[in-house]
């Protein structure tokens, strides 16, 4: 390589270092067209696939190994070359669309970074394609193999400052999902925060913390919780990242979102979501959820007509919740505290069918209370007659609220001329 060529590639390694990826791509572009030799061509072919993996335009990063192979064919047994092709395979399965991943880029890759390590025991990276065969074989459920890479890759020789920290969260991931084991989960997520270099950029830290975060409250720990959920929030703001910030303030609300007295905290966190992910276009469980959350936190401090509006929002979001029931009752109650009766009795009414139509009984006597009440104050003394007495039906002997709804159906009967 002449001397104004390394030059060209120490530059292109600085901004690439620096995600600086509109000017690296310029660089490379200038550089393939002064390129006149085939080696040339293809190493620069490769810097460009580099470039896009880490940019996230893996489909063009992989055209780029394709034109690599092309023109120079022995390169699929060039260790350096078979890495980076194998990271263009599995990168393209973690980034498809949910629904139309296909894992025979998994496969590939595992295939490839299997037959890297059979060629080239002695190869400088081998950590780092210890990890990657890991992470692969996630993807193939294979629990076991994929701990057994983790735990070599911790001894293997790497050019990644980070990889230590990368093997023990993997770690921390199988033993709290798949294993269950929350203390062993724990101890290896706490090794990837020690570990992570300080000189590498920390958003990598805000998914740790967000999962330390998910153990710590799994073990009842939940002031770790909160305080793992909130250094996600503070390094994601400080990363800039919205996606990060999304994921942290939806971290820390669903820790907060349970517990008494919080309320004020679980709003303005969700509502921070709201202002900071990408709205959905259509059905989004995600977005139903947050809508749920904050309607019950609007629900439990008397804020009834914000209650109402985002448990209808949650619906929105989710028209096929499997807590349906539970969220209608929420939104009727929600209706009824605002003097909003005709909604409160639409969200029952809707309530009672999709029970009915899911072949279930109705066994909560409150919803037959709130529809008895509901009618109540319409003035439908009848109808209000007829929902109490269902209501007294369902509502056991020793209820505190049995006595009140016998008193609302005696005044409805009045009303009603029934008596």
């Amino acid at each position: 390589m002449n001397e104004p060529t390394q030059v060209q590639f120490d530059s292109f390694e600085l901004l690439l270092h620096k995600r600086d990826y509109k000017r690296a791509e310029v660089l490379v572009a200038k550089a393939l067209r002064g390129s006149q030799t085939t080696p040339v061509r293809v190493l620069w072919l490769a810097a460009r696939a580099r470039l896009r993996l880490q940019s996230g335009r893996v489909d063009d990063a992989l055209l780029d190994m394709q034109k690599v192979i092309s023109l120079q064919p022995d390169a699929i047994d060039q260790p350096h070359w078979m890495e980076l092709l194998a990271d263009c395979h599995l990168a393209r399965y973690e980034v498809a669309t949910i629904g139309f991943a296909d894992r025979g880029d998994a496969e590939k890759a595992r295939i490839i970074y299997e037959r890297l390590l059979d060629l080239h025991a002695d190869y400088g990276n081998l950590g780092w394609v210890r990890y990657q065969l890991g992470r692969a074989l996630l993807i193939e459920y294979k629990m076991d193999s994929a701990v057994t890479c983790f735990q070599i890759a911790l001894l293997e020789a790497s050019t990644l400052p980070a990889l230590t920290a990368y093997c023990y969260e993997r770690l921390g991931f199988i033993h709290f999902y798949e294993l269950r084991l929350l203390d062993r989960a724990l101890h290896f997520l706490n090794k990837a925060v020690d570990t992570y270099p300080m000189s590498e950029a920390p958003f990598w830290l805000v998914q740790v913390h967000i999962l330390r975060s998910r153990v710590l409250r799994e073990l009842k720990r939940i002031d770790e919780a909160i305080d793992a959920a909130r250094t996600s929030v503070l390094i994601a703001g400080a990363s800039e990242s919205k996606r990060g910030m999304a994921d942290a303030l939806l971290s820390i609300s669903e820790t907060l979102a349970p517990l008494p007295n919080r309320e004020r905290e679980t709003i303005q966190y969700l509502q921070q979501f709201v202002q900071t992910a990408k709205k959905p276009l259509s059905i989004d469980v995600t977005w139903a959820r947050v809508y749920e959350m904050i309607g019950d936190a609007y629900l439990r401090s008397s804020q009834y007509v914000n209650a109402l509006s985002a448990f209808e929002a949650a619906l929105v979001y989710n028209p096929y919740t499997p807590w349906e029931t539970s969220l209608h009752y929420r939104l009727a109650r929600s209706a009824y505290q605002a003097g909003e009766y005709r909604r409160a009795l639409k969200a029952l009414e809707r309530l009672l069918h999709a029970t009915h139509a899911d072949g279930d009984a109705v066994t909560d006597y409150r919803i037959y209370m709130l529809l008895g009440s509901s009618h109540y104050a319409l003035n439908h003394y009848a109808e209000a007659v007829d929902a109490y007495a269902v209501a007294l039906e369902m509502t056991p002997l020793h209820d505190p609220d049995r006595l009140l709804i016998q008193q609302y159906h005696q005044r409805a009967s009045e009303l009603a001329g029934r008596l």
